[in-house]
This record gives structure tokens, sequence and C-alpha cells, in this order.
């Protein structure tokens, strides 16, 4: 044990912390950071829209009239599908602020350069060919990979420029304004001109960049992560993690875009009517955020209440005491330093394997129809259990949870 821990120490842990501090993936990780709040509001519409409960939809009709719903749709819609373009600008505006370039004209070239590669038309079910229009479908959780690659391509290209001084030079004397505006000028133009290319090469093949980079990457990826077998691995991966004291944003970083679009797909078969356990994705961030993690990556909210019932150890029920609230909204820092859980022999396999039980129970649920999955609605990942259970899923969340 002594030598894998050696082991892990000097040569696991150094590669996996640098991987973690690679400047894309702290920029993706900031900018999903930046959108989070906008799909929390669009749930709370949603959630207003279609609540759990039987006979709640009968309820609000009767009130408000039968066509109540459609007044509130376009709350979670102005959110959930605009996903894609508002990555595209926080994206690349957290690596310009990495890169100290001008991060507000770097967002916004970021977001012509994405609207460039985005169809202009598109067919309707009656097969009408309609020009002048831009589909919802792709700006939101469907433009998701494009949009990191984009962002990454504007920046890049926008740095190139600025590197290689291709700005246009303005007196000392002129306002900081007005020269931050003439210096994005050219390189701005250069990014226009990549992603014109760039559009121009899709177009000749009978495509869109779109299409081909959400047939060839983001449908596989989401593929990957949209079984039980693969957000099972995610929540071990977040509690092992943390036992060798790596955060667990390193696995989440990545994997949070595709259980975003995992959750938006929910969605869209939840509208249409067509939500079953068979077609729905399991791998969500629902399940990883209510599920796998209650009390913190770890499952470490039964510890908490182990130590608070049981423990002999003073210091352990000083730590219990001081770690519960916090771990009442899965922030579970306290618990992991000051026990500690870090390279705690006793304590590798029930962070690694709690968080695995916890999503087959709820994998279970849902297979036995006792648990409706999940239609999309999105809990902030600090709501205490039993609440984010109820938000998402209704009372069986929250009967699940516990």
């Amino acid at each position: 044990m002594e030598n894998l821990t050696r082991f892990i120490e000097e040569k696991m842990v150094p590669k996996v912390a640098k991987f973690s501090n690679l400047r894309y993936i702290k920029a993706l990780r900031s900018g999903f950071f930046a959108i989070m709040p906008l799909t929390i509001i669009g749930s709370i519409f949603l959630l207003i829209a279609d609540f759990p409960l039987n006979g709640y939809a009968d309820f609000m009709a009767s009130i408000f009239g039968e066509n109540w719903g459609a007044y509130l749709e376009p709350g979670y819609r102005a959110t959930f599908d605009l996903m894609g373009i508002m990555l595209a600008g926080t994206l690349a505006y957290k690596l310009a602020e990495d890169y100290k370039l001008d991060s507000l004209s770097l967002m916004i070239i970021s977001l012509v350069a994405y609207m460039i590669v985005t169809p202009k038309s598109m067919t309707t079910e009656s097969g009408e060919l309609v020009n002048k229009v831009v589909p919802m479908v792709w700006l939101g959780a469907r433009g998701v990979i494009t949009a990191i690659i984009m962002s990454i391509l504007s920046t890049e290209v926008y740095r190139f420029a600025i590197n290689k001084k291709i700005v246009i030079k303005l007196p000392g004397n002129v306002p900081e304004m007005v020269s931050k505006s003439f210096t994005a000028l050219i390189p701005g133009t250069i990014v226009v001109v990549v992603a014109l290319i760039l559009n121009g090469i899709f177009l000749t093949l009978g495509t869109s960049m779109h299409d081909f980079i959400y047939t060839v990457l983001q449908v596989p990826l989401q593929g990957l992560t949209s079984s039980v077998e693969a957000i099972t691995a995610v929540a071990a991966l977040n509690g092992l993690f943390w036992w060798f004291g790596i955060h667990p944003t390193v696995v989440n970083s990545v994997v949070t875009p595709l259980l975003n679009a995992n959750a938006i797909e929910n969605l869209e078969l939840f509208k249409l009517g067509q939500l079953t356990f068979e077609n729905a994705n399991v791998g969500t961030i629902q399940m990883l955020d209510q599920f796998a993690t209650i009390g913190g990556a770890g499952m470490t909210l039964g510890l908490v209440l182990a130590m608070l019932i049981v423990a002999r150890s003073q210091r352990l029920k000083m730590m219990s005491r001081l770690g519960a609230v916090p771990s009442l909204f899965n922030i579970n820092e306290p618990l992991i330093f000051g026990t500690p859980i870090i390279l705690n022999p006793l304590m590798l396999v029930p962070v690694t394997i709690a968080p695995i039980v916890s999503v087959f129970i709820a994998y279970f649920a849902m297979k036995i129809q006792f648990m409706l999955p999940f239609n999309g609605v999105i809990a902030p990942w600090t709501t205490p259990p039993i609440i984010s259970g109820l938000l998402v899923s209704g009372w069986q969340g929250a009967a699940v949870q516990i």
C-alpha cells in the first residue's frame, strides 16, 4: 500500500494536477460556471410549467387557461436553447482573461465567428426550405462542441495577430476605449476570414460545420457519457480523485458539457411527450449532482451522519459538527481535509464504492418506473438533498435520495 501511495503521489498526481491547470480546461470550467445561473433560471420556469405532481397541470389550467404553459416556455427556451452560443462567448472571454487580452472584444469576435459557421437556413416539417433564418437547435446543446472549437480557434488566431503586432497602433493621447477598438480591428478581421473559410469548406461539402461536428464528435461523445456505466465511472472517479487529494473538477470540467447536452436531449423528448426509460439519457448532470455526489464527491453525507451518531473520538465528533452544514449543501472540503479522507486507506473503498451504489439505486428506481427519467430541470449542485431530488424528479426523486 505504501509503494502504491508513493507511486500515485510522485507519478500520477503531478500529471493530473498539470492537466487540471491547462489553460483550456480552466477556461472551459469557468465558461460553464458563467452560464450556470442561466440554466438554473431556465429550470425554474420549466419546473413551474411541468411540476412533477399529479393534477398540477389541470389545476394551473383551471386558473390560467389551457394555454398557460405557452407564457412560460420562452423563459426556459431562451436559456437552454442558447447554451451553445453563450458558451462561445464565455469561453473566449475567460481565455482572453488568461492571455491578458481584451476580453470583451474577443468575446464579441468569438460570437461572430460562431454565427458565421452556423447555418442560415432550415427545412420545415413539410419539406420547405426556408432561408435567412437561424435554426435554434444549433444555438443550444447541439452546438456546444462547435462553440468550444470556435472559441479556442478565435482566441488563438486573435492572439497570434496581437503577438505579431498585426494591429493598428494609435497615438498615446487617444482614449483607451477608442484605442482598444482599433487594436482589435485587424485581428478580428482575420478571425472572421478564418471562420468564413471554414464555413465555405463545409458548404462546398454540402453540409455545415455544426452538422459535421455534431455527427462526428458530439454524438459519439454524448453516447459515451449517456449510459449508466459511464456516469457510474464518473461518479467513482470523483470519489477516487478526492481520495488522492485531487479536486474532482479535473473530471467534471471535461464531462459537464456533455452531461448538460444529455439533459437537454431529455428535455426535448419530454416536451414531445416521448421521454421513456428506454430512450432517456441516464448520464446527465442531474444524476451526477443530485444522486452521485450527495454531501459532496464520494457521498460523504453518510460519513458525517455516522460520525455524529457513533463516533467515539472527540476529534471526529468535532469534525462531523463542523462538516455537517457544508455537507448539506454538497460541500465537503472541510471533511476531506479534516478527517482526513485523503490517502486514508480506510476511506478508499467507501468514497469510491458509495457513489457507484447510489447511481445504481437511482438507475434501478427509473428502470422499475418508480422514479421518472430526468426531464431537463437542473438544480444547482449546492441544493440540499431531498429538496434537489424533489426538484429534478418529484417526490420519488427525494425518496430515492433518502
